[in-house]
């Protein structure tokens, strides 16, 4: 996505991510484990991590580049046509980790990335090969796709388990209560 000036971008991660948040925090602490939020397995706090991995790696793509080294996108040994795998690994590598660590590296992340993204000129994010390693394309290439893209991604697939939660909630309470006897 092009984006118009650079106040746009920052205003479109904040606003993005502040709506994932507030969904977020409607969710209690309690049921960030449960599976089933993003495929099979995931949970929140999976989600959370995912999230947390890329916008790492958009920052570590940023430094590399900016120190003038190229760097290995998406990440060291995988490809672009590797995603999923990639995916994979990032949630084996965070899938045990406590929930208090991984929604603390979740706003630490989201806070590190935001401030490089205002520290930014609106030239270094958005004229194209501005960075060499970026060829022809703009930073907001890089970044928009592991910021606001990916928190309104993380949005609908929240929405989406908690409507199949609330959908299934009135089935469980029906299949929970006792039957009446009939004398």
């Amino acid at each position: 996505m092009r984006y118009a000036s650079k106040e746009e971008f920052v205003e479109r991660i904040e606003r993005t991510h502040q709506a994932f948040t507030d969904l977020l925090n409607s969710v209690p602490e309690s049921r960030r484990r449960e599976k089933g939020v993003w495929g099979d397995g995931w949970t929140v706090c999976d989600l959370l991590a995912h999230l947390t991995e890329w916008e790492q790696m958009a920052l570590s793509w940023h430094r590399e580049g900016r120190d003038g080294g190229r760097p290995a996108i998406p990440a060291p040994g995988y490809k672009y046509n590797q995603i999923p795998e990639l995916n994979r690994a990032i949630w084996r590598k965070h899938k045990e980790k406590p929930q208090s660590e991984v929604v603390s590296r979740f706003d630490t992340s989201y806070k590190e990335i935001l401030s490089l993204i205002k520290e930014l000129s609106p030239e270094e994010l958005l004229d194209p090969g501005y960075f060499p390693w970026t060829k022809e394309y703009p930073l907001t290439t890089y970044l928009g796709p592991n910021t606001c893209s990916h928190y309104t991604f993380a949005l609908k697939v929240l929405k989406r388990w908690l409507r199949a939660q609330n959908a299934a909630a009135p089935t469980r309470e029906r299949r929970t209560k006792p039957r009446q006897s009939r004398s």
